[in-house]
């Protein structure tokens, strides 16, 4: 079932380019777009990173627009060979026979071996396409995943090399992975709690009772000027308590295993990213519905 893709917000690379509308001495008349439908920029857990691009010549039958000879996907020249499977390409409808390597009709052109009549580095295909109503799609797979940004597209035919312009694919820094996991401690907690009662004086309230007694003399009578009592009160204390707890990784260790040459890790299921303790990454202006329609 084909994977439609969404686009949420604009994105930070171009979708498609047209060298048709380059001027020069000769023109490489040909356009090429990421095909959302066939691609899988954002790959989720078990999937291989997509890229399928199209490529369609709209020149006409004279000698100003050339004949591609090839062309250069600028994608990141170190992304190690073993990481990219299934390549194909198809022309006009026809699946070309592909022979991916140093030497075949596919290659990853490096900084230190770029492709000779251009000077361009990344994964070359090396298919002839009529100018004028050529049809091909390319598509290659990333078994690790790589950021998604502007990568140069650089054709060549006809003498002419056409370089410069920029279309998404795998830039070198790979998407961020993690193994997450969740571990559960159930605790009892207690804490002492003290309650130190306290009382307030407020200001007296002086009432006169009865009329006041007038003697002579400059004597009263004493009983220390001093006059006690007591009250009694019963209250209810409430106090708020909130109970928490803070998680501290301690040093980690590793029990090795097998070590080998080959891939063994076929069996395992890719991590998630982890957004503990970071800052979520940007959307991806690449979401996929499996309705197999666009949504």
């Amino acid at each position: 079932m084909s994977c439609v893709f969404r686009q949420t917000e604009a994105p930070a690379c171009h979708l498609e380019v047209d060298y048709a509308a380059v001027p020069g001495e000769r023109i490489l008349p040909f356009q090429v777009s990421l095909n959302l439908m066939d691609s899988i920029p954002d790959p989720g857990v078990g999937e291989h990173q997509r890229f399928c691009y199209d490529i369609i010549g709209v020149g006409e039958d004279s000698a100003l627009y050339a004949d591609l000879s090839h062309l250069v996907l600028g994608i990141c020249d170190r992304i190690p060979i073993e990481e990219i499977v299934n390549v194909s390409v198809v022309i006009n409808g026809a699946a070309q026979d592909v022979v991916f390597g140093d030497g075949g009709n596919v290659e990853l052109r490096t900084a230190d071996r770029p492709d000779p009549p251009t000077g361009c580095t990344g994964l070359k295909f090396d298919f002839p396409l009529d100018k004028v109503n050529g049809l091909m799609q390319l598509c290659f797979e990333l078994t690790v995943p790589r950021k998604v940004g502007d990568i140069n597209v650089c054709l060549f035919g006809g003498g002419t090399t056409a370089t410069g312009l920029q279309i998404c694919g795998p830039i070198c820094e790979k998407r961020d992975t993690s193994c997450p996991v969740m571990g559960y401690q159930r605790s009892s907690v207690c804490v002492p709690v003290t309650v130190t009662p306290f009382a307030h004086v407020g200001t007296p309230v002086t009432s006169c009772c009865g009329e006041p007694v007038v003697m002579a003399g400059a004597i009263c009578p004493r009983n220390g000027g001093i006059c006690r009592f007591t009250i009694r009160q019963e209250i209810c204390v409430a106090v708020p308590v909130e109970f928490g707890a803070r998680a501290v990784a301690g040093m980690p260790s590793v029990q090795c295993g097998e070590a080998s040459h080959t891939n063994i890790c076929t069996d395992c299921t890719p991590a998630e990213p982890s957004a503990a303790g970071k800052a979520p990454e940007p959307s991806s202006p690449f979401k996929r519905s499996r309705s197999g329609n666009p949504s």
